[in-house]
C-alpha cells in the first residue's frame, strides 16, 4: 500500500480513485452506493474542484473516503492541495434613511392618534358622568314649569292623561324647588317636600321616620343618583347592565336616572312609572310613600 502511494501523486483525489479501482467499482456505482453526486466524485478524483463550494468539499472527501474504507485521518494531511469555490461576498443593502424616517413618522402618528382617541373617550365618559350628576338645565326648567302648573290648579286634561293608578306615582316637586318657594326656612327640605305633597294630593302624610325600600334593575349601563329625606346619599354611581340594587331609607327619595328607558324602578315592591318624569331619557323625581 505504501509503495503504491509513493508512486502516485499525493492528492486526495488520486488516493480515492486508486482505492475505488482496487475495489473494482465504477465511478457510477460508487456514486450510487455512497449517495454522493456523480459530478462531485468526478471532480474530486480529477482534482477539478473549483466549482464545488469549499465549505462542502472536505466533507464530501471524508465521506467518500469512509465509503471506500479509508481512514479520513490518512488523507487529512493532503487536504491542503484541495481548492474549492469560495463563497461570493455580497453587499447587504441597508435600509435607506428615508424609509427609516417614514417608519418613525408612521409610528409617531399612530401613537398620537391612539393617545387622542383614548383622551377623547375619557373626556366623553367624564362629561357624561358630570352631566348625569348635575342634570340638564333644560330638564330642570321644564320640571319647574310643570310643578308650577300643578300648584296653580292646571288643566284637568293633564291629570287625566296620566296613567291609571296601577303604578306608584312620583312627585315632580324637587327639594330645590321647595326651598325656593318662600316657605319658612326653619323646616328641613324633607319636611317642606312632605308639606307640598300633602297640599297637592290631600293624602295623609306617613311617619317620616318610617323606612322604605327602593329597587333599581338595569338593562344597560346607567348613571343613578338616590338620596333620602335625611340627605343620605344612597347611590351615586354608574350601574352596569343586568344589575339589581336595593336601598333602604326615609321617604321622600330624590332620584335621578340617566338612562330611564333601561331602568325598572320600584318602591316598597310597587313599580314606578318613569314616563311622566322623563325628558331626553333622563328622569328626575321625588318619591314619597303615597
Amino acid at each position: 500500500m505504501h509503495s503504491q502511494q509513493e508512486l502516485i501523486p499525493m492528492r486526495p483525489g488520486d488516493i480515492l480513485r486508486y482505492e475505488r479501482e482496487q475495489k473494482g467499482l465504477t465511478i457510477e456505482l460508487a456514486s450510487s452506493q455512497s449517495k454522493i453526486k456523480l459530478s462531485v466524485l468526478a471532480a474530486i478524483e480529477s482534482g477539478e474542484t473549483g466549482e464545488i463550494p469549499s465549505v462542502y468539499l472536505k466533507g464530501y472527501i471524508r465521506n467518500y473516503a469512509r465509503f471506500l474504507g479509508i481512514d479520513p485521518v490518512l488523507i487529512e494531511g493532503q487536504m491542503e492541495h484541495v481548492r474549492g469555490a469560495e463563497p461570493e461576498v455580497r453587499t447587504v443593502n441597508t435600509v435607506s434613511s428615508s424609509k427609516g424616517n417614514a417608519e418613525r413618522w408612521i409610528k409617531a402618528s399612530s401613537y398620537l392618534v391612539a393617545s387622542a382617541l383614548i383622551a377623547t373617550l375619557a373626556w366623553q365618559f367624564t362629561h357624561e358622568a358630570v352631566r348625569f350628576s348635575q342634570g340638564d338645565s333644560k330638564l330642570i326648567s321644564d320640571t319647574v314649569e310643570a310643578a308650577g302648573a300643578d300648584e296653580s290648579g292646571g288643566d284637568d286634561s293633564a291629570s287625566t292623561a296620566r296613567p291609571a293608578n296601577t303604578h306608584l306615582n312620583a312627585s315632580i316637586a324637587s327639594v330645590e324647588m321647595l326651598e325656593q318657594s318662600g316657605e319658612p326656612k326653619g323646616d328641613s327640605a324633607a319636611e317642606q317636600a312632605w308639606a307640598a305633597i300633602g297640599s297637592q294630593s290631600g293624602a295623609e302624610i306617613s311617619d317620616p321616620l318610617q323606612q322604605h325600600s327602593l329597587s333599581v334593575t338595569t338593562s344597560a349601563d346607567t348613571w343613578v343618583e338616590i338620596s333620602d329625606a335625611s340627605g343620605e346619599q344612597l347611590e351615586l354611581d354608574l350601574i352596569r347592565a343586568g344589575t339589581l340594587r336595593e336601598y333602604n331609607g326615609r321617604a321622600p327619595f330624590s332620584v335621578m336616572i340617566g338612562r330611564a328607558s333601561a331602568v325598572e324602578l320600584a318602591m316598597d315592591g310597587e313599580a314606578v312609572d318613569l314616563g311622566p318624569y322623563t325628558r331626553g331619557n333622563v328622569a328626575r323625581m321625588t318619591l314619597d310613600s303615597q
